[in-house]
């Protein structure tokens, strides 16, 4: 049992981000509770001392990885969870949801819901087809995809929409975000979602460039009027 009453209020929020995002790199760890690179280094200190991490990881190039144990995510998701580590093939994938949840200002944990929470309580088995749900202030919420992918068909592309698309639908979500971080542009995902939810009603659809993104240099691709791309209907037909 993990004793909260030695823990400060940031040291729980790192906790509960890195059980929910199975871990983080400590440059995106110190950004998602908004200290500097040493203070990270110090809290993560405290909380090896305290058992509740691995020793800091490194994977290939970049920050070392801090990352939660079982225990202590069991302890923050209520679940038991395996002993998750990062792996060559799923770092650059996690960076980058971790570093798109940070990016859209959703760090609190009823502001984004993560894959690892959503395949959980999801039924059947599988990858989630989306990255994360994000809750919007007017409490509509967001499919957020952030695609790294090196490769992609246009079959695939298509393939992959559909299923974001349906999934979105069963969540009730108001828009889907899609984050190019990969082999596909924005250009592209946008003209693939005009063929694919053309006809969809009450989902929008926007897409950004994940450096774009990460550096605050633009805003999700929107039509010329400012409102999301114009996927979304009213229940009587046509664009509003």
């Amino acid at each position: 049992m993990i004793n909260t009453e030695t823990l400060t209020h940031r040291e729980v929020r790192a906790l509960v981000g890195l059980a929910e995002m199975r871990a983080m790199q400590t440059d995106v760890l110190a950004d998602y509770l908004q200290i500097g690179r040493s203070e990270v280094y110090r809290l993560a200190r405290r909380l090896l001392d305290a058992d509740l991490i691995h020793p800091l990881m490194e994977m290939q190039a970049g920050t070392k990885w801090v990352v939660p144990k079982p225990g202590t995510s069991a302890w923050a998701l209520g679940w038991r969870t395996a002993d998750w580590r990062p792996s060559p093939m799923w770092a650059e994938h996690y960076r980058a949801v971790a570093q798109t949840r940070v990016a859209l200002e959703a760090c609190a944990s009823q502001q984004w819901m993560s894959e690892r929470i959503m395949r959980h309580e999801a039924p059947g088995r599988g990858p989630y087809p989306y990255d994360g749900r994000l809750m919007r202030p007017d409490w509509q919420c967001v499919a957020v995809k952030v695609d790294t992918t090196r490769y992609l068909t246009p079959e695939e592309f298509s393939h992959r929409l559909h299923a974001i698309r349906d999934q979105a639908r069963r969540d009730q979500c108001a828009e889907l975000l899609y984050v190019c971080g990969g082999y596909i542009r924005p250009e592209t995902a946008v003209a693939t979602a005009r063929r694919i939810l053309r006809y969809e009603s009450d989902l929008g659809f926007a897409t950004v460039d994940l450096d774009s993104l990460i550096t605050r240099r633009s805003s999700p691709k929107r039509s010329g009027d400012g409102r999301v791309f114009p996927l979304r209907h009213r229940a009587t037909g046509g664009a509003h």
